[in-house]
Order: C-alpha cells, then structure tokens, then sequence
C-alpha cells in the first residue's frame, strides 16, 4: 500500500513538474473532451472545472469529465511536500476525491487515496483533516 501511495506521488510530480509551463490558451474549436484534458495537463483544474460548470451535470459525458478532473486535481494536490501547505493540500485532495465519489461511488482509486491520506492522518498526533472535510467524508461513507 505505502508503495502504491510512493508512486502515485512520484507520478503525479513527475506529471506536475513536466506540465507546469505557461498557460497555454485553450482552442474553443476543440471538443469539450480535449479542452478539459489540456487545461489537466497544464494542471489548471478550476479552469476545468468551470469550463464543465456551463454543461449539463446530468449529460453522462460531462458527468466523466468531472469526474475526471476532480481525480486528477486531488492527485495533483497530494503531490506537494511542501511541509507549510500540506495541510491545506491534503484538504483540497481529501475534497477533490469526495466530489470523484459523488459522482462515481465506485471510483477505487479516489477510495483508496482517501484511506492513504487519512492513514497518514492517523500517525501524526493532533492532527486532522478541517471538521467541514469530515463532514464531506461521512457524505461519501467515511466516518472518522
């Protein structure tokens, strides 16, 4: 599991570092499809986000790109080591996941990040996730 965990991160900032060049502008003659995977390449997800704000939340196609991208902004935010905004990080990526779950309740890899994060949680002293994430967490079936 620790090993899973090891590699997603040295993934995720392998696939940060290499696509943390300028914002690029997004072609609007590209589908919806390859729009939100350019703006996750260059890890702009609110962009994304709010591109898939505007479509219908119901459209099965939409419904996977958010998913999608909510999956890809949770592994981007666990891929920091920055010790000053860990913490705010592993909030946003706790989060990301839930909203993965809302929309895809069996979505494994968004199940199983939250276990990591909240394993890591569990071995630092007086440390936990913000009351708000929790909450978002029971939503979803945790209960911590």
């Amino acid at each position: 599991m620790l090993k899973k965990l090891i590699t997603l991160l040295l993934l995720a900032t392998l696939l940060s570092c290499s696509s943390e060049e300028e914002n690029i502008e997004i072609d609007p003659d590209l589908t919806l499809s390859e729009q939100v995977d350019q703006l996750i390449d260059q890890n702009r997800y609110e962009d994304a986000l709010s591109l898939l704000r505007q479509e219908d939340p119901q459209n099965p196609d939409t419904r996977f790109l958010l998913e999608k991208t909510h999956l890809n902004y949770g592994l981007h935010s666990m891929s920091t080591f920055d010790q000053t905004e860990m913490r705010t990080r592993m909030n946003n990526a706790l989060l990301q996941f839930v909203e993965v779950l809302k929309l895809n309740p069996d979505n494994q890899m968004a199940r199983d990040q939250i276990i990591q994060i909240m394993d890591i949680y569990s071995t630092i002293p007086n440390r936990e996730p913000e009351p708000e994430v929790l909450e978002a967490l029971r939503e979803v079936g945790f209960d911590y």
